[in-house]
C-alpha cells in the first residue's frame, strides 16, 4: 500500500468501516511511514477534539410527555378494525411490501422519532449562541483549523518570514488589511501567513513558530460592539487566547503552554501599536 492508498482509506480506517485485512495493512503502512502516522495521528486528534467539545443535552422532560400524550391520543382517536373483514384467509398471499402510511402508529413512531431529533438539533445548536457559548463553538473551529494546517501539511499560502511579502500578499486577497510583524528576534519567528474560513467569513492566518511548535494566529475585523475582554481557553491539549484592538479580533492557538502564548501576544502587540 502506497501513501496514496493509505490517505483515500484513512476515514475509513479511523470509522472502523474496513475488514480486518485492510485494516491490518493500513497499519502496517503506518508503522513504516512516519509521514502518514503523523497525519492518522493529527486527524484522530482532530475527531476527538470535535468530538469531546460538542455538548450533549437530553429532550427536555416536557417535549418526551407532549410527543407521548399525542402518540396516546392518535391511536385512542383511530376506530376499531372489523374483525370479521378484516380475518386472514387460510391461505394468505405473499406480503406487500409494508408501506408507511400517514396516520398509522408506524408513521407516528417515525414522525416522533423525527420530531425529537429536531429537538435535539435544536437544543444543541440554537440556544448555544443565546446562552453566549459562541465563544466556546468557535473555539472547536479554531483548534481544528489549526489541527487541519498541520495534518495536510498546508501551514502557508505564501511561506517567508520577511513580513513585507507576507502582508502585501494578504491585502490583496482580503478585504481588510491586517498587521504582520517578524518576531524572530524575539524567538517567535514569521513562517509566513494563509487564508482560512472561520465565523462565517475570510479571515488571515499568520503562523508563526516557537521552537518545534506553531502558532496560527487568526484575524478579522471587529465587529461593533463586540466584547473586548481578554478570554484565554485550554482545550485537549491546546491553549487559545483571543483579544481585541480597535480594529480587529485576534485568536491565537497553539500546543505551548499558556505563559509562552501570553508572551507572543503581548511581542505582537508591542510590535504592531507603533503602526
Amino acid at each position: 500500500m502506497n501513501c496514496e492508498e493509505a490517505t483515500k482509506l484513512m476515514d475509513g480506517y479511523l470509522d472502523g468501516e474496513l475488514d480486518p485485512l485492510t485494516n491490518q495493512t493500513i497499519e502496517q503502512h503506518l508503522q513504516d511511514c512516519p509521514e502518514c502516522d503523523r497525519a492518522y495521528e493529527a486527524h484522530r486528534a482532530l475527531i476527538h477534539t470535535i468530538g469531546s467539545a460538542t455538548p450533549y443535552h437530553k429532550a427536555p422532560v416536557e417535549l418526551r410527555e407532549r410527543i407521548q400524550s399525542s402518540l396516546r391520543e392518535e391511536i385512542a382517536e383511530r376506530p376499531m378494525r372489523n374483525v370479521t373483514r378484516d380475518a386472514q384467509p387460510l391461505f394468505p398471499r405473499k406480503p406487500e411490501p409494508r408501506t408507511l402510511l400517514l396516520g398509522t402508529p408506524w408513521n407516528w413512531l417515525g414522525l416522533a422519532a423525527a420530531i425529537v431529533f429536531a429537538a435535539i438539533i435544536t437544543w444543541n445548536l440554537v440556544p448555544r449562541f443565546q446562552r453566549g457559548g459562541a465563544d466556546q463553538f468557535l473555539a472547536t473551529q479554531l483548534i481544528a483549523s489549526h489541527v487541519r494546517s498541520l495534518m495536510a501539511n498546508h501551514l502557508t499560502d505564501v511561506a517567508s518570514s520577511d513580513q513585507h511579502t507576507v502582508k502585501p500578499w494578504l491585502d490583496t486577497k482580503l478585504d481588510f488589511a491586517p498587521a504582520v510583524v517578524d518576531l524572530s528576534g524575539q524567538g517567535f519567528p514569521l513562517v509566513g501567513g494563509r487564508l482560512d474560513y472561520l465565523d462565517n467569513r475570510p479571515v488571515a492566518a499568520l503562523v508563526y513558530q516557537r521552537r518545534k511548535h506553531f502558532i496560527n494566529l487568526f484575524v478579522w475585523p471587529a465587529g461593533a460592539g463586540a466584547d473586548r475582554t481578554m478570554k484565554a481557553i485550554s482545550r485537549q491539549g491546546y491553549q487559545l487566547l483571543h483579544w481585541l484592538d480597535p480594529e480587529f479580533n485576534y485568536w491565537a492557538v497553539s500546543d505551548i503552554s499558556e505563559k509562552e502564548l501570553q508572551e507572543f501576544k503581548q511581542l505582537f502587540e508591542e510590535q504592531i501599536a507603533p503602526h
